[in-house]
């Protein structure tokens, strides 16, 4: 890697000579690196899948550490540093992985006094330049430390650590808090459109205790104990991958396979109700569906390379009671063409009466977006259009999933 800060890198199969010792409960723990990967040392006492207790044997406070991935992003990556910045808790280190930037953004994040780390060799994206920027910060932290990863797009309300702080000391064995998105103002039809789904999607979330399908890419926060264990047991029968790597490399969603493995492994990631995030959604419909054929399909293909096991059967049900919902307007169309062709036609007033229930059930999922918003959500029509061109997105997901088809990407 090339960076601002003292340290070497390699994309290659040589092992990098980097190493650290930092006491944990009376236990010397020796992290060892090699590519993108972070892998304990021979030797040394790694924790339990979730046995080991650190509590009452702390020898400091946690500390955070904040690492944003960036790739071309110098329209918005002084906000995200702000935003970090402003916390009522800043965190202790912010580190920039810029992963092949030909624009300002190294420039900027440099200038706004953080370090900076270059990417070198990695083709692998996202997930790629997490992994190396975690092959830095880890060896300097203790499990007990807390590493909040963010999207360079997104920008955190200011009380968002302090309160992921909160939850991780009352439920250590979250391992991983996410934030409660917020799509970020757009005047485009697509970026209203999105706007609503989230606001609608967050609601259900909350309602469930925040249980949630993935932790958000557009941040959140892991303890390092979390991390570490996912690392180590990775290659292993419980999770799939590269031993030694946090994230899974060839995974088109490493959001959701890191929430799976989380779960794999005997964590219980959820959502902070109060950890709000804004996140920039897809301008045009051309990018809206790059992104939702890129998440389906990865989606998909994390449930295949998992199968069928304990913590991925509710994922399976969910799918294929998506995939059945997007056969819905196929067999009313065919039940009403068959009426009006064979059977005499009749008003039943009582399923009338359900429109404005539903119509007021939807003013209320979209009351935040606005009144343009909530106008467009409680018409049905435009959001009913939308789930409309969302499905056959996912039926095209699946097909490639199915065919291995080259992955697009939004760049």
């Amino acid at each position: 890697m090339r960076s601002g800060v003292p340290w070497k890198g390699c994309a290659g199969p040589a092992r990098i000579d980097v190493t650290a010792t930092p006491r944990v409960a009376g236990t010397t723990r020796t992290y060892e690196f090699s590519g993108n990967t972070a892998v304990l040392g021979a030797g040394a006492a790694p924790p339990e899948v979730r046995g080991e207790s650190l509590a009452g044997t702390r020898p400091r406070a946690a500390r955070v550490t904040a690492l944003v991935p960036a790739h071309n992003e110098e329209i918005g990556i002084a906000q995200t540093i702000d935003s970090l910045r402003r916390q009522t808790q800043p965190p202790d280190r912010i580190l920039v992985a810029a992963d092949n930037c030909t624009d300002g953004t190294v420039a900027i994040a440099r200038a706004m006094g953080v370090e900076v780390i270059e990417t070198v060799g990695n083709t692998a994206k996202k997930a790629g330049a997490l992994n190396q920027g975690l092959a830095l910060v880890l060896p300097t932290l203790e499990p007990h430390d807390v590493v909040l990863m963010m999207d360079a797009d997104s920008r955190l309300s200011p009380i968002f650590i302090a309160r992921g702080m909160r939850y991780f000391d009352k439920h250590p064995q979250r391992g991983g808090i996410s934030g409660s998105y917020v799509a970020g103002d757009h005047p485009s039809r697509v970026g209203l459109l999105q706007r609503i789904e989230y606001a609608q999607g967050l609601r259900t979330v909350h309602r469930r205790a925040g249980r949630i399908h993935v932790l958000s890419g557009a941040a959140t926060m892991f303890t390092v104990e979390a991390l570490m264990t996912v690392a180590r047991l990775r290659g292993s029968s419980l999770i799939p991958g590269v031993p030694g790597q946090v994230y899974d490399e060839a995974s088109l969603t490493e959001d959701y396979e890191l929430t799976v493995a989380l779960q794999r492994v005997g964590f219980d990631p959820r959502c902070a109700r109060d950890c709000r995030v804004v996140t920039d959604i897809m301008p045009t419909w051309s990018d809206w569906r790059t992104q939702r054929l890129r998440w389906q399909r990865g989606t998909l293909e994390t449930l295949m390379t998992y199968g069928f096991v304990e913590h991925t059967r509710k994922a399976w049900a969910v799918q294929a009671w998506t995939y059945f919902r997007t056969l819905v307007p196929l067999l009313m169309v065919a039940i009403w063409s068959y009426a009006v062709a064979f059977e005499e036609l009749s008003l039943h007033l009582m399923w009338l009466a359900l429109i404005p229930v539903f119509m007021l059930d939807q003013l209320l999922a979209s009351w935040r977006t606005g009144r343009r918003g909530r106008l467009y959500a409680v018409v049905l029509v435009p959001m009913l259009l939308y789930d409309l061109v969302q499905s056959v997105v996912y039926w095209q997901a699946l097909s490639r999933a199915l065919h291995g088809a080259d992955p697009e990407w939004i760049t």
